[in-house]
């Protein structure tokens, strides 16, 4: 019975209830450093340039450790197992950094709040990319935080609280995770660390300056913008009334033309490139037709893969700078698109037009389905309606996952 008993306090907390107490949010705060570090280290691919940015924005690091500690804490003292609580945590930290690291992969842009969006149409999106393998930083950050939640198992006596002491830890951690999934509670913390919750910024300086966390934290809480004086309905009516009233013909057309837009991923003028000379000119035909009709540069908010949010862009003439943070322009209410007239509504809503799009590719992606009907298009085909149409290349009608559009 002696035995059974001492094996028995041999196994319950060890050290004094105030130094557990210590060492519980400690010991929280360092797994948060842990996924803080793991994440970044993923992302910069060395661990000097980890470095480089915690010595550069150590308040950045600090709210970021914050932000994954608060969940540890809560879970912690709910399972009153805190090395069980860090699993999910840096399971989680690599599942986002790595998410991350493919789509930079993919086209060269961070993570967004606004990608998550498309979450349900990730394996078509993993699809076009081909075999994605995680880079060589993710395997030793991974066991990384192994050997932290080891750590903390390991010393699992010395975090352990229990009875009242755990239920007001529980009720302390509640209260901070409930702080930091305000706006309010965010931007305090957050001006305490010095960290920028106001300045709307470029998704890539956003994750470049602020870490992944930090810059999805900063899309999901922003700082409210204020209207400028004289700013109102009435006001924008107007601007809508002149815009009519600019764009109103002056007298009917004998013809009515038929209007060709085209939108090329592959497309590139060459000789905007310095330095280099060409014997003839490889775009002459391009070159004449903007000779012969209005022509400019149209200069997108966007970089990269996401050919979605350029097509709606172009077709409204919004970008992500004009709406919340972490919006998905592809993915809103039928009401959002009825407020805007579209590019091709110009033309179809007078009966005077029918619009039809083609796309090259499948009919999965940016839920275009949804959203070109409301733009204003009648008919859509897509690469499986184009191949009915007979039309024949002595090269094949693919080229790789999309059809030619050379």
């Amino acid at each position: 019975m002696k035995r059974h008993t001492l094996s028995k306090k041999q196994k319950g907390p060890l050290g004094p209830l105030w130094l557990r107490c210590v060492l519980f949010a400690a010991a929280g705060l360092c797994m948060g450093l842990a996924v803080a570090g793991a994440m970044q280290w993923i992302s910069t691919g060395t661990l000097p340039g980890v470095a480089e940015w915690a010595l550069d924005y150590p308040g950045h690091l600090l709210m970021t450790a914050l932000l994954w500690a608060a969940p540890v804490w809560v879970l912690g003292s709910l399972t009153g197992r805190l090395w069980l609580a860090a699993l999910p945590a840096g399971a989680l930290g690599l599942i986002l950094a790595l998410v991350d690291y493919f789509k930079n992969a993919i086209n060269g842009t961070p993570l967004e709040l606004a990608d998550f969006g498309l979450a349900k149409q990730a394996g078509n999106v993993a699809g076009l990319a081909g075999d994605l393998t995680p880079p060589e930083d993710f395997y030793p950050a991974a066991a990384g935080l192994l050997f932290c939640v080891l750590l903390l198992l390991l010393t699992r006596r010395l975090t352990a609280l229990e009875g009242t002491a755990r239920g007001r830890c529980c009720l302390c951690s509640l209260a901070l995770a409930g702080i930091l999934l305000t706006g309010t509670g965010t931007r305090a913390v957050g001006s305490w660390l010095g960290v920028d919750f106001y300045t709307r910024m470029d998704p890539a300086e956003n994750h470049s300056l602020h870490g992944l966390t930090l810059s999805l934290w900063r899309d999901a809480f922003p700082q409210p913008k204020t209207a400028p004086e004289g700013y109102d309905e009435d006001f924008m009516l107007d601007v809508l009334a002149r815009i009519d009233q600019l764009t109103a013909p002056r007298q009917e057309p004998e013809a009515r033309p038929n209007i060709l837009f085209i939108l090329s991923e592959s497309f590139y003028d060459l000789t905007r490139l310095p330095v280099l000379q060409y014997e003839g000119d490889p775009l002459e035909n391009f070159h004449a037709l903007e000779a012969e009709s209005v022509s400019g540069t149209f200069h997108s908010h966007y970089l990269g893969y996401g050919t979605g949010y350029l097509e709606i862009p172009m077709l409204y003439g919004l970008n992500a700078l004009d709406l919340p943070p972490g919006t998905n322009i592809c993915f809103q209410d039928e009401a959002v698109y009825q407020r805007f007239d579209a590019l091709a509504e110009q033309f179809t809503k007078s009966g005077d037009y029918t619009a039809e799009m083609f796309h090259a590719y499948d009919n999965t992606l940016y839920n275009r389905t949804v959203t070109y009907p409301l733009l204003g298009f009648n008919d859509l085909y897509f690469s499986d309606d184009i191949q009915q149409m007979g039309i024949e290349r002595a090269d094949g009608a693919y080229g790789g996952f999309y059809m030619r559009d050379g």
